[in-house]
C-alpha cells in the first residue's frame, strides 16, 4: 500500500512544482547563432504551455501579424535584410509579449549570379546551385534564375541553413534583357558585404552580336529571342563596381570584352575558349571568407584546374587585373602601327568570328615588352607564349566585312587594331 501511494505522490509533486515555476505561458524563440545581410534566415517561435510543452495550432503575433504554430509547436517566419545593423521584432501570445533583437553583420562576400538559362543549359542550373550550397556561412549568394520552365523562375538566396530560398517569383522573365540585369544588380547588389562579385552564367561568344539565334554575346533567352550584347551589358552595369566580374560562359575571355568593361571591376574571371556545360566548380565558395579579390580568383581557378585536371579545358580559366590590363592595352596602342602581313598563329578559339590567342599574335610581332605587360595583368602569371586571352584576327576580307561595323563600336578598335585590319583587307 505504501508503494502505491508513493508512486502517485511523485508525479503529483512534479506537477505542482511545474505549476509553481511556470506562468500560464512563455514564448520560446530559436534563431541562427549568427546573421548576415543578404542571407535569409528562419525564426521559429513557439509557446510553452502550463506543463512545459510546446502548444500546437495556437496563434502568435510577430510585429502585429498573426502566425499559427505547426505540428512541431513552432510558427516559422523568414527574414531577409539588405543592410547590416540592429533590428527587433515584438512577439505576442495573449497577454505575454517579448521583444527579440537581431544583430545582422555584413557578409564577407556577396556573390550575385545571373543564371540566363532559358535555353539548352537549363538542366545545368540545379547542379551549380547545389555546388553553391557549400558556401561559407558568412558568404551571401543570390541568384537570378531564368530556366525553360517558368515555374522555377525567380530570385533565390542561400539561407543560413544552406538552402536556396526563392525570395521573388516570376511567371516568365527575359534574361537577355539589359533592363532586367540592371534591375537585379542595382537591387540586390546593395546588400551589405565586405566584397562583391557578379557572375554571368550562360552561353557566350565574346562581342559577336550578329545573329540572335546563334550563341554569341552572352545570356541567350530562347523564349524571348533576346541576348545581351557587350555594349548592352556595359550599359546595364553602369554605376556599379565589382571586386570580381566573372563569366561562366564560353569565349568571354576576350581582350575586346574585358577592355570594354574595365571600369566595372577590379578583377575579371573568364575563359577565351569554349567550356563544358558543367562550367565552374562553385565549391570554392566554401573557402573565400577571408579572401581579397585576387585570392577569390585564385581559389576559383584552383578549383577549376582540379575539376578539369588533365583535360583540354584545364588552362582556360584565368583572371585579369583590370587596371593592369588597361595599362597593357594602352602600351599596345602606343606601339600599334600597320604591320605587314597576317601573323601565323596556331591557337584559334573561335572561327566565327575568328578569335586567336593575343599572346601568340604579340609574339609573332616580336613585341615581347607588350606581351610582358599583358602577362603581368594575368592570374596566374606565367611566361608562356599563350596568354589565354583572345583577340579578333580575321584571315579574309569577308570575315572582317561581317563584323567591321560592330567591331568599330568597341573601345578596343580605337587602339589602332581595326585600322591595322583595314590595311590588311582594304
Amino acid at each position: 500500500m505504501r508503494r502505491i501511494v508513493f508512486s502517485i505522490l511523485i508525479p503529483l509533486t512534479l506537477l505542482l512544482t511545474s505549476c509553481m515555476n511556470l506562468n500560464s505561458s512563455a514564448i520560446r524563440v530559436i534563431l541562427p547563432s549568427e546573421l548576415y545581410a543578404g542571407k535569409p534566415f528562419e525564426m521559429k517561435v513557439g509557446v510553452v504551455g502550463l506543463f512545459g510543452f510546446l502548444l500546437r495550432n495556437v496563434e502568435v503575433k510577430i510585429d502585429g501579424q498573426t502566425y499559427t504554430t505547426d505540428e512541431t509547436g513552432y510558427a516559422r517566419v523568414q527574414f531577409f535584410f539588405f543592410e547590416a545593423g540592429s533590428y527587433s521584432v515584438v512577439l505576442t501570445y495573449k497577454e505575454t509579449s517579448e521583444e527579440v533583437f537581431f544583430n545582422v553583420k555584413p557578409a564577407s562576400w556577396l556573390v550575385l549570379c545571373w543564371f540566363g538559362a532559358d535555353n539548352s543549359l537549363s538542366s545545368h542550373v540545379n547542379v551549380d546551385l547545389e555546388e553553391m550550397r557549400s558556401a561559407a556561412k558568412d558568404v551571401a549568394v543570390i541568384a537570378f534564375v531564368d530556366q525553360d520552365e517558368t515555374m522555377s523562375d525567380g530570385i533565390y538566396a542561400l539561407s543560413m541553413d544552406s538552402v536556396f530560398v526563392r525570395i521573388e517569383s516570376f511567371n516568365e522573365t527575359n534574361s537577355g534583357s539589359g533592363e532586367n540585369l540592371s534591375w537585379f544588380v542595382n537591387k540586390y547588389g546593395t546588400c551589405d558585404a565586405n566584397k562583391k562579385a557578379l557572375i554571368l552564367w550562360n552561353h557566350g561568344s565574346a562581342w559577336d552580336d550578329t545573329d540572335p539565334y546563334r550563341p554569341k554575346g552572352i545570356s541567350y533567352d530562347d523564349q524571348s529571342g533576346d541576348f545581351l550584347t557587350t555594349l548592352e551589358l556595359k550599359n546595364a552595369l553602369q554605376g556599379t563596381r565589382w571586386d570580381v566580374l566573372g563569366f561562366d560562359a564560353c569565349l568571354m575571355g576576350s581582350v575586346e570584352v574585358l577592355y570594354e568593361l574595365e571600369d566595372l571591376a577590379e578583377y575579371f574571371l573568364a575563359s577565351p575558349g569554349e567550356i563544358p556545360s558543367y562550367g565552374w566548380d562553385y565549391r570554392f565558395l566554401a573557402s573565400i571568407s577571408d579572401s581579397d579579390s585576387k585570392d577569390f580568383c585564385e581559389k576559383a581557378i584552383d578549383r577549376w584546374k582540379s575539376f578539369y585536371a588533365n583535360k583540354p579545358y584545364e588552362p582556360l580559366l584565368n583572371a585579369w587585373d583590370a587596371q593592369k590590363l588597361d595599362e597593357a592595352v594602352s602600351i599596345l596602342a602606343e606601339k600599334m602601327n600597320p604591320v605587314n602581313g597576317l601573323p601565323a598563329v596556331s591557337t584559334v578559339y573561335s572561327t566565327f568570328p575568328r578569335l586567336c590567342d593575343l599572346g601568340e599574335v604579340l609574339g609573332s610581332f616580336g613585341w615581347s615588352d607588350v606581351l610582358n605587360e599583358f602577362h603581368s595583368a594575368r592570374i596566374p602569371q606565367t611566361t608562356d607564349a599563350l596568354l589565354y586571352l583572345s583577340v579578333f584576327l580575321p584571315q579574309r576580307s569577308d570575315q572582317l566585312d561581317t563584323y567591321r561595323n560592330m567591331y568599330a563600336q568597341l573601345s578596343f578598335s580605337d587602339t589602332g587594331w581595326l585600322e591595322w585590319l583595314n590595311s590588311l583587307f582594304p
